[in-house]
């Protein structure tokens, strides 16, 4: 174990320097050495510099490639996404045409349900009113409210409010399946 301490310890100090100490001055003596040596140096840098380049065009195709394959999933999502608000305006669309066309039917069976008769509505003076109140189409300015229970409107309003219901029900239904 001593002979090892010792042979580490004369490396660490006296032969370590002697040989390349040697060598420079072995390259000193003659001008060209020194180019030789600094032809050396150079393609060694060279060498160096072109494997950096190297693993820098390889960083940069794996970059490039990752950005493809991104943006080629962000074209496919975006397609994805706007199939399926195609697909869901074509579903609201069909709904509200499905709505709005039981319009009229919707009127009519409102108007059977509760007695609507198509004539301007005939007030009569007494608290009490017999016959169920017409939806009149053209109401004159004082039929508007006939009493504080009932407000009239007219059949085109009705047809108006059916119609804005059945958009606001497409509409919110569409909502309602958006966040799926």
């Amino acid at each position: 174990m001593a002979r090892l301490f010792s042979l580490a310890l004369s490396l660490l100090t006296d032969s370590l320097w002697r040989w390349p100490l040697a060598l420079l001055r072995w390259i000193a003596a003659s001008p060209a050495r020194i180019w030789a040596a600094l032809a050396l140096v150079a393609l060694a840098l060279a060498g160096w510099q072109t494997h950096r380049a190297a693993q820098w065009a390889d960083t940069a195709r794996q970059t490039k490639l990752a950005w493809d394959k991104e943006r080629t999933a962000a074209h496919a999502a975006q397609r994805a996404a706007k199939a399926q608000s195609k697909d869901n305006a074509h579903a609201a669309e069909t709904l509200h045409e499905a709505l709005t066309a039981g319009s009229t039917d919707r009127f009519a069976s409102f108007a059977i349900d509760h007695g609507v008769r198509g004539s301007t509505p005939t007030h009569r003076s007494g608290p009490v009113q017999t016959d169920p109140a017409p939806l009149p189409e053209n109401p004159a300015p004082d039929a508007i409210m006939a009493d504080i229970s009932r407000v009239w409107i007219t059949r085109a309003d009705w047809l108006t409010c059916d119609a804005t219901w059945a958009y606001a029900k497409a509409a919110y239904d569409w909502g309602q399946g958006a966040g799926e």
